[in-house]
């Protein structure tokens, strides 16, 4: 979560885009990423069944997204990712679901599905699609350092202002905009969740109380208008109890979900500002 909102996951609060936990060192600003017409929404069809001797499906799929190589055998397959390191696709080992938050094999970042559609409450404890991440795998894909995501920052054009974001997932956050801006001018009320004054994209930092980094740390998150937003914490008793609780409109997540954005929404820890780019989630060969 930045400025008052959360990250990814349970967090401190945050700041905005240029943030004052930010180094403060001043970088050029490239210039805008246009927004290109509404691409298809990720994903191809059906998944496709692996090869008898071949990896599994979905970590290739996996390893499309991430640029990296399965390696092993049908006994213990891994992915090499393209810093050198080579990770367990399965450590065999049992976990409750902290666990696989906190240490997570690659297959366990997959291990929750996530569904698009109709926006409903998510009661099912735990049922967090997409808060599962595998850190070493996100800091060879997107930057290991804050220094070394920092330049592969650009700027993007998003629905009136601009934002930096990933280099990598630039040009979908700019098609997220030309849906808005779409659907903002069918019903101009909706400007009033992704306008003024937002929650916030990159920011190097763990999540709060954790060692894991925050989706914001690779410049692949954005956290829409907070005011209009609803976070577990944010509504949790003294007891710990929390209801799940959204005011975020289905054509809001429905824009950010056809271009690969993950939703906060759809989380039993509901943190509704909050969008990450993670397109393996939608494309049915990562399917298990």
């Amino acid at each position: 979560m930045l400025a008052l909102a959360c990250s990814a996951d349970p967090s401190a609060p945050a700041p905005s885009v240029a943030g004052p936990t930010d180094d403060g060192t001043a970088t050029p600003a490239p210039a805008p990423v246009p927004a290109p017409a509404p691409a298809p929404a990720p994903g191809p069809g059906p998944a496709p069944a692996p090869a008898p001797d071949g990896p599994p499906a979905a970590l290739t799929c996996l390893a499309g997204h991430y640029g990296a190589t399965p390696v092993g055998s049908a006994a213990a397959w891994s992915l090499r990712l393209a810093d050198g390191t080579t990770h367990a696709w399965d450590d065999g080992l049992p976990k409750t679901f902290d666990e696989r938050l906190a240490q997570p094999d690659l297959q366990d970042t997959l291990s929750i599905p996530y569904a698009v559609g109709a926006i409903a409450p998510v009661n099912a404890k735990d049922h967090d699609p997409g808060r599962i991440r595998h850190d070493r795998m996100f800091k060879s894909a997107f930057g290991d350092a804050e220094a070394a995501v920092r330049a592969r920052l650009v700027d993007v054009a998003f629905v009136g202002q601009t934002v930096k974001f990933h280099t990598k997932a630039a040009a979908a956050l700019a098609r997220v905009s030309t849906r808005l801006e779409a659907a903002i001018a069918n019903t101009p009320s909706l400007s009033a969740y992704v306008t003024g004054t937002l929650g916030g994209t990159f920011e190097w930092r763990p999540i709060a109380n954790t060692q894991r980094m925050s989706a914001h740390s690779y410049g692949i998150a954005i956290d829409i208008v907070v005011s209009k937003s609803d976070y577990w914490e944010w509504d949790k008793t003294p007891q710990g109890t929390f209801t799940w609780t959204n005011r975020i409109p289905q054509a809001i997540v429905d824009a950010f979900e056809a271009e690969g954005f993950a939703w906060g929404g759809r989380w039993y820890h509901y943190d509704t500002m909050h969008f990450e780019y993670r397109p393996e989630l939608f494309d049915a060969r990562c399917k298990l």
